[in-house]
């Protein structure tokens, strides 16, 4: 997946499962459980998912039994660092207000199959470790079945697909620029999809299909694609 929620348990008096722990039947975690076994969870995620929360936003007086600790991921992850331990998640890598960007970015690919697919995942981060800006790109296998994903799209016909791209940093308009610590429009969203459009071309395909939101269309606009369907496509 690319993202992941982590939701605990958390029993409210109005929820049928009261009534199997009433009659001892059901019993949630301990915090101590909970905490352990979210660490191996969070040891476990690979670098291409993003683990958007850990905990339920559920007022504390609402909650029976079950984890009421709100700042479950702060908790998670100080355990971990205090084991030496580490999350890769993007969540855990991206960079925040009042990082150094100054130095130079590395770009990496990290790629892994879907039944259907295979995935790049191209990330820019800093000499650090911190994530600042990344590209999902598809490239469907048709003789595994990947046409299925693009039946009754004539637009996707041949094409690879890029199915997010993200700067971090504070947002800027179209054309803005940023100063001091801010990423978006330092040029790392095109660096991404010069790079995904290099490999797809590598690969065979005719075109590039990008799932593109009203508001970004004006961006990828500006570098050569056009609207078809509700995808902004481009030749290769």
């Amino acid at each position: 997946p690319d993202e992941l929620k982590f939701y605990p348990c958390s029993l409210l008096k109005n929820a049928d499962l009261y009534a199997f722990w009433q009659k001892g039947e059901w019993h949630p975690y301990t915090d101590e459980e909970l905490i352990e076994l979210a660490i191996e969870s969070k040891s476990r995620v690979p670098r291409y998912c993003r683990i958007n929360r850990v905990f339920r936003e559920i007022p504390k007086p609402n909650i029976v039994v079950g984890c009421t600790q709100g700042n479950l991921r702060q908790v998670v992850q100080a355990e971990m660092k205090v084991r030496g331990l580490s999350c890769s998640c993007i969540r855990c890598r991206e960079i925040g207000w009042g990082t150094d960007i100054s130095g130079e970015m590395k770009l990496g690919s990290l790629d892994y199959p879907t039944r259907y697919s295979d995935e790049k995942y191209l990330s820019y981060e800093t000499s650090e470790g911190r994530l600042a800006g990344y590209l999902r790109l598809s490239l469907p296998k048709p003789d595994a079945g990947g046409e299925r994903m693009l039946t009754g799209i004539p637009e996707l016909e041949g094409a690879a697909l890029v199915r997010e791209v993200h700067v971090y940093g504070p947002a800027l308009a179209l054309g803005g620029a940023g100063e001091g610590t801010a990423v978006q429009h330092t040029g790392l969203g095109r660096k991404l999809l010069l790079e995904a459009e290099s490999l797809a071309r590598g690969a065979g395909y005719t075109k590039m299909a990008i799932i593109a939101s009203v508001g970004t269309r004006e961006y990828y606009a500006r570098r050569g694609y056009e609207l078809d369907g509700t995808y902004m496509v481009r030749a290769l």
